[in-house]
Parts: C-alpha cells; sequence; structure tokens
C-alpha cells in the first residue's frame, strides 16, 4: 500500500481543494480483488496502516484525478520537428494529401509501437492518465490497434482505441478498416487485453473510428452504423474540421455531415466529434439531442488554420482534444481559454474545468467503471503536484490557477492503477532507451516517408 500524506485532495468538476489529507491506494496483491484501486482517503492513515510506503505531502503537494485528452493521433507522435521535404499545401484538403495521408501510408508494425511509446511518455509526463486515441495506418490495418497498445502498455497509461476506417484507399481499404475496429473491440471485451491490476480497470478500451464523412461512401457507413449497434460503441470521428467537409457534403449528398453521419447511425450516445468547426446550428441540435461529445483542439485548429470554434458556450457535451499536438491536456487547455478570449468569447477558466471534468466522465465510462476520480474504490490514476502557489488555491480559483499558473512542469508523480507511471520525476520506465528507440523509429519514418514520394 501507499499513502500519500497530507495533500490537499483537487477535484476538477465540481471544483473543490480540500484541506490536508490522506490517501490511501492498494497495491498489486492487497484489497481483496481491489488491487490499485482507491483504498481510503481521511487524517493520520499512516497509523492505521502502518506498513504502507508513505509518500510525503506539504503546503505546495496536491493531489488530483489523472487528466484525460479526450482526441489525439499518437501515430503523428514522430513528427515533430520532420526533415521530410513536402509539397505547398493551397488548403487543408492538400494538406492532408501531401502530409498526413503520406505519414500514415509509410507507417509499419515497428513504427507504430515506437509512435505509442513517445505519444505516451509524453502524455504521462505532463500528468495525463489516460487518452482517447484515433489511429490510421492504412499500408497495414490488421492487427495495428494490438501492436499500438503493446507500446502504450509499456508505458503504462490507459487508453480507447479505434481505427481510422475511410475509403480513400479504396473499397477493400475501408473493409479493412471496419475490420480492424469489430476484431480490437472484440478483443477488449476478453481477458486477453491486460489490465495494470487484479481488480482495476482495463488499460485499453474500444470504440469504432472513422476518418471525415468526405472520405467515406455510404455502404462503408452502413457497415460502421451495423457495428456501432452490434458492438455498443460509440463512433469516434473527424467531423467539419476544415469547410471542405461541410460543403462537400451539401453538394454532393444535399445533407449536412453530422445528419448524414445520424441516419447511417453513426451517431449513439457518447460518440466523439472532433473539431465540428464547420458545422451548422442544427448539427449542434443534433450533436446534443444525441448525445455525443465535441472533441475541441483549439491549438491544432489554429496551426492548420481552418476556423474557430464559436459554439462552445451554447454546447453541453465539450471536452479538449489535442488532436496529435502532444498531449499536454493543460497546455491545451491555457490554448483555448485564451484563444476563445482574443475571439471575443464569453467564457471564463471555469468553463474548461468543467471541460476536464467531463472527459474524466467519458474515459470512465468507455473503462466500465464509476469514477476517475479520489475516492474510495475508484482506479487510483492520480497526479501529484508540486505547485507552490503564490497566491491562495481553493475551489472558487481553482481554474483561474490552471490558467495562469499550474502547468505540467509542475507534475511530480504520476500513478495508472496504483502503479507510479513516473515517481518525482523519474519515469517508471527507462526512458533513455525509449527515446533512442523512437529516434531511430523516427528517422525511418521520415526515409518512408521521402522514398515514397520519389516513387510516386
Amino acid at each position: 500500500m501507499t499513502i500519500f500524506e497530507s495533500v490537499r485532495v483537487v477535484s476538477w468538476e465540481p471544483p473543490a481543494v480540500s484541506e490536508p489529507m490522506d490517501v490511501a491506494v492498494f497495491g498489486k496483491a492487497e484489497g481483496g480483488g481491489k488491487a490499485g484501486t482507491i483504498a481510503e482517503t481521511g487524517i493520520g492513515l499512516a497509523s492505521k496502516y502502518p506498513q504502507a510506503r508513505r509518500v510525503s505531502g506539504g503546503r505546495a503537494l496536491y493531489l488530483s484525478p489523472g487528466l484525460v485528452c479526450a482526441h489525439t493521433h499518437l501515430y503523428s507522435a514522430l513528427a515533430r520537428g520532420m526533415m521530410v521535404d513536402i509539397a505547398p499545401s493551397k488548403d487543408f484538403a492538400q494538406q492532408l494529401e501531401h502530409l498526413w495521408w503520406r505519414l500514415d501510408r509509410a507507417i509499419d508494425p515497428a513504427i507504430l509501437e515506437a509512435s505509442g511509446l513517445a505519444g505516451c511518455a509524453d502524455a504521462a509526463a505532463s500528468g495525463v492518465t489516460s487518452l482517447v486515441d484515433h489511429h490510421a495506418s492504412p499500408e497495414w490495418i490488421d492487427g495495428s490497434l494490438s501492436v499500438l497498445a503493446e507500446g502504450i502498455g509499456e508505458v503504462g497509461v490507459r487508453s480507447v482505441l479505434c481505427y481510422e476506417t475511410t475509403d480513400r484507399n479504396g473499397e477493400a481499404g475501408a473493409k479493412a478498416g471496419v475490420r480492424e475496429n469489430e476484431r480490437f473491440a472484440e478483443e477488449a471485451d476478453t481477458a486477453r487485453m491486460p489490465r495494470l491490476l487484479a481488480g482495476g480497470a482495463p488499460l485499453f478500451a474500444a470504440m469504432i473510428g472513422a476518418h471525415a464523412p468526405f472520405t467515406l461512401e455510404d455502404g462503408t457507413l452502413d457497415a460502421l452504423g451495423a457495428l456501432c449497434k452490434s458492438s455498443g460503441r460509440p463512433l469516434h470521428v473527424h467531423v467539419a474540421e476544415d469547410k471542405y467537409d461541410a460543403v462537400e457534403s451539401r453538394a454532393r449528398r444535399g445533407l449536412d455531415p453530422l445528419v448524414r453521419l445520424d441516419r447511417h447511425g453513426c451517431l449513439p450516445e457518447d460518440s466523439i466529434v472532433a473539431h465540428g468547426l464547420w458545422l451548422s446550428p442544427e448539427e449542434f441540435d443534433l450533436l446534443e439531442e444525441r448525445g455525443a461529445m465535441l472533441a475541441h483542439n483549439a491549438r491544432s485548429n489554429m496551426n492548420n488554420a481552418v476556423g474557430y470554434q464559436g459554439a462552445l458556450p451554447s454546447l453541453r457535451n465539450w471536452m479538449l482534444g489535442t488532436d496529435g499536438m502532444g498531449a499536454d491536456v493543460l497546455e491545451e487547455f491555457k490554448f483555448a481559454f485564451f484563444k476563445h478570449k482574443d475571439s471575443g468569447g464569453p467564457l471564463w477558466p471555469d468553463a474548461y474545468l468543467k471541460a476536464l471534468g467531463r472527459a474524466g466522465n467519458f474515459a470512465a465510462r468507455m473503462l466500465g467503471v464509476e469514477a476517475l476520480e479520489l475516492v474510495p474504490g475508484a482506479p487510483a490514476d492520480l497526479v501529484h503536484w508540486d505547485y507552490p502557489a503564490p497566491t491562495a488555491l481553493g475551489a472558487d480559483n481553482l481554474a483561474g490557477h490552471l490558467a495562469f499558473g499550474l502547468s505540467s512542469r509542475h507534475v511530480k508523480s504520476v500513478m495508472v492503477g496504483g502503479r507510479f507511471v513516473i515517481e518525482n520525476k523519474v519515469p517508471a520506465y527507462d526512458a533513455e532507451a525509449l527515446a533512442a528507440r523512437c529516434a531511430e523509429a523516427g528517422d525511418r519514418l521520415w526515409k518512408r516517408m521521402t522514398d515514397m514520394e520519389r516513387k510516386a
């Protein structure tokens, strides 16, 4: 057992910051089936559990639930600083074709596993304990989600995975994408999927994945809708990230893209609609009516110059994602808030704090647990923060501290399922070996992309 002593326990939603207290966590072989969960919170727990390992607290030490990144692309983790000649792109559609669709075709199993390692190491270092990923590797689809899971599991964070089904590589590629989603969903339902500790939540869960509607034919949408229904899982899809997606759907199909998805059964409750910048007011109403979630990715939207998501003030169900630009959710929090204010929006930091809470609740539903909070019985997915706040910190101004102060540099330790992934800023995995492995895979990825361009 591990006891975090004299820490101030933080909750994102509703916002709360406790007085100093102790938090006890069951270890690997403890708790009678509750290993890896929160055992108890209170005062003086060391006397109750004298054999427990004690982690000291203090005025500057806080304990929070782990953060959740609600939309990312781990396959892009090795694109940082990429040295590959890319043809000039006049719009976002060409940027997809010249860069990202070229990158995902160059991915092989070893590159994918390294991408998972790199992306999850980045996530853990920033206090993220669960990732919702949207994967693509069209030259190698079958079994790809399991290999990605191996890289993620080596670091030790949780993830919700799917394959980005698309018709842009032909009918055979689309069918393979549907099959991979189905295969991994079945795998996630079996004992073959690892759990960090007996009694804890699974490391992995599955959604059903799809690329943007403009790359999906009706037959593929029918297959995806049927799979959502038969598997009981929601869809994870890009919609209206760029204006082209919305215009193409209305011109070619006579339907708004989200309406089209819904008519094919592809918008069940808890589906993730990433971006949604060019959705119509009626589509936002449909999103809320269906209980789907909007994943807002402010930095990616800014980087790609695709527009601003101005509908947030009117939406209930939205979360923060990074769209593959790292996994630092607190950095995303800051960018999202500042961009919103720069655009003349009315929201304050507390709205973004609520988004963190929604993401935690969403991840809990996907993983099949009641909550990812620091309460007895919940998985011990937590972050130990060393944050010497220069001013008072409480429930009323927690959001302001996240917007203007607290950041990933204040992460001291990260625990997932009662196991330290990072302890006193030292990873439990071999960070140096991981970095070398990822650097080699990154070089090979860039070379494959270059060779691919030469052959074209």
